[in-house]
């Protein structure tokens, strides 16, 4: 099993559920690159995250790993399964669909364009956007304006989507709508989680996880 983070994470923030899920599988989780103690020098597309994580299971001669994205994690896992072989496919408040903006986000936007345009300081962006640097701020905006649903189309394996009821950047709605597109596909909503439904509530979530992935035999 592969554990991919989400944007601004690394793979501590999987330290307790890869605990968990290493009673039963071999369990790999990686910092993708500029996060963590990887460095990058120039911008990476998702694309290009992707075939860095297919290498890697060449290198280790696997052939069909169980893949779990969270997030920007979720992009990334949501491209490789859609070109290489998964076992299982798991993606927990997984980014991927472009998502029509409300208007007072399309007005800040305005708004931003025309100050800029003056040459008049202003700050805008989300909290992951201020927080990146150059090379990171290049990497966030075009993996946020690419749309995954034609790649969505072609994942084949088996995928459960965890999404948590209050997540506000990754919202259950969205999670229905990736649902669609994936033509083996299961939702399962978190109640009072949030963005991090594996630290929100760790317990009930392993529950759920080690039950899709396991079945019966979990149970036993």
């Amino acid at each position: 099993m592969i554990l991919l983070h989400g944007w601004g994470a690394s793979l501590l923030t999987f330290t307790k559920l890869a605990k968990t899920l290493s009673s039963s599988f071999t369990v790999y989780s990686i910092d993708l690159p500029g996060f963590g103690q990887s460095t990058i020098g120039v911008p990476m597309g998702v694309e290009e995250v992707a075939e860095l994580i297919h290498d890697f299971v060449i290198q280790l001669g696997i052939e069909a790993p169980i893949l779990c994205g969270h997030s920007y994690g979720g992009r990334v896992a949501i491209i490789y399964a859609s070109r290489y072989s998964v076992e299982k496919l798991v993606l927990i408040s997984s980014a991927g669909l472009k998502q029509k903006l409300r208007f007072s986000k399309r007005f800040k936007i305005r708004v931003y364009k025309i100050l800029k345009k003056c040459h008049l300081p202003v700050k805008m962006g989300s909290a992951d956007y201020q927080n990146a640097d150059n090379v990171k701020r290049i990497m966030l905006v075009k993996a946020v304006n690419t749309d995954l649903r034609e790649y969505l189309k072609r994942i084949a394996a088996p995928t459960l989507l965890l999404y948590g009821t209050n997540d506000e950047v990754t919202p259950l709605s969205l999670g229905y709508q990736m649902k669609n597109y994936i033509s083996n596909a299961e939702l399962i909503e978190l109640e009072e989680c949030g963005h991090f439904p594996y630290l929100d509530r760790p317990s009930v979530f392993a529950i759920i996880l080690m039950s899709y992935l396991l079945g019966e035999d979990y149970a036993s």
